[in-house]
């Protein structure tokens, strides 16, 4: 078996039917089922059934294809290391950020790597925490600084970086400014900008509501990206949300309102973030120095 089989295997899961894959790979269909047929006759299984809307892996092959995936990511990091040894450049780094991570920890250290490294080249993607993590076991980012995985993500190494907590947010005009030691449901009939269901913050949020035998909270915005120009949607409304520290900075008017840790634990591990036995160069590995460096 060729490397570039695995390659093909791929590309008929990733677009759901040879001709869309042949099409991807600049190849024709007779070319790319033979090889696809290659790879099933050394497995000794079918790799891929046929469905309504193209094929989809059997159960042998979903098997196949986790290790596939596997195999192609060391392949491409053993590249990496040979080109780094071969050339001597210093390469690029593809780093990524949680938006609730402050700002100035990851533009600092970068800021201090480009000083050190003339030749050095960044490219910085800022996206949700679920999103980098799959960038990041995709081999797109070589590191991420994002709140610690959850236990079960497989293949992951966490660096802690520093412990911090995120607040409910609110309009300084808000009424509930007024009250002190406020309890969830004291929130139960507030208006809320929060991500969509399958941000891990967002399963906490409602999680919370749902352990107290409360609604869910009553969205009124719901947002699959984050950025700090969100919280311009709260100025002058009644909408609460959650954001990190550096938030209390992002825009004049907004106040954290004083809820009960005991009430909506939002408390956060920070870390950097690397697949584990994955090819880190020595631009990442020094990014991680600088990102320690700045925390401490």
């Amino acid at each position: 078996m060729e490397t570039r089989d695995l390659g093909y295997v791929l590309a008929v899961e990733e677009h759901g039917g040879v001709g869309k894959a042949a099409e991807a790979l600049g190849m024709s269909q007779p070319a790319l089922t033979k090889a696809i047929q290659r790879v099933e006759a050394q497995a000794g299984l079918v790799l891929f059934q046929r469905t309504a809307n193209g094929v989809a892996p059997t159960q042998a092959g979903s098997l196949f294809l986790a290790r596939a995936r596997r195999i192609a990511l060391e392949y491409e990091d053993a590249l990496k290391e040979m080109h780094a040894i071969r050339s001597g450049e210093q390469g690029m780094l593809s780093l990524g950020y949680s938006p609730t991570v402050p700002a100035a920890l990851v533009m600092g250290a970068c800021r201090q790597l480009l000083k050190e490294r003339p030749a050095a080249r960044l490219r910085l993607r800022r996206r949700l925490a679920r999103d980098l993590v799959d960038l990041l076991v995709a081999g797109e980012l070589d590191l991420i600084v994002a709140p610690e995985p959850k236990p079960d993500a497989e293949g992951l190494s966490f660096i802690e970086l520093f412990r911090d907590s995120l607040s409910v947010l609110a309009d300084e005009s808000h009424p509930l400014h007024l009250r002190r030691d406020l309890r969830l449901a004291d929130l139960a009939d507030q208006e809320w900008l929060l991500p969509g269901p399958t941000i891990p913050l967002r399963q906490q949020v409602d999680a919370a509501f749902a352990r107290q035998g409360l609604d869910l909270p009553k969205l009124r915005v719901e947002t699959d990206f984050g950025s700090s120009s969100l919280l311009h949607l709260l100025r002058g409304t009644a909408m609460l949300c959650v954001a990190g520290t550096e938030s209390f900075d992002a825009l004049e008017g907004l106040r954290a309102l004083n809820l009960d840790t005991n009430e909506l634990d939002l408390r956060r591990h920070i870390g950097v973030v690397v697949r584990r036995e994955a090819y880190l160069s020595p631009l990442a590995q020094r990014a991680m120095t600088l990102l320690q460096a700045w925390t401490h």
